[in-house]
């Protein structure tokens, strides 16, 4: 029936946020127009993405390198 059965999202996350955090999504998600779960889960992936494919040297405008980072060159 689906072209992919992976693709299906069928694992939940429960996330719990404090007063200050919810109110920062919620204004996300009015500026956007996109729903919650939408949003968060762009989020969570974007920055998924980020700590396992860091940005190359050449790509980071001249930014001085962190330790950790230079170790891995």
């Amino acid at each position: 029936m689906y072209q992919d059965p992976k693709r299906i999202r069928k694992h939940r996350v429960s996330l719990n946020l404090d007063d200050y955090e919810a109110a920062v999504i919620n204004a996300l998600v009015d500026y956007t127009g996109t729903d919650r779960a939408s949003l968060l889960r762009q989020m969570l992936i974007a920055q998924a993405e980020a700590a396992l494919l860091p940005t190359p040297p050449s790509m980071a405008g001249g930014a001085p390198l962190s330790e950790a980072h230079i170790r891995t060159i």
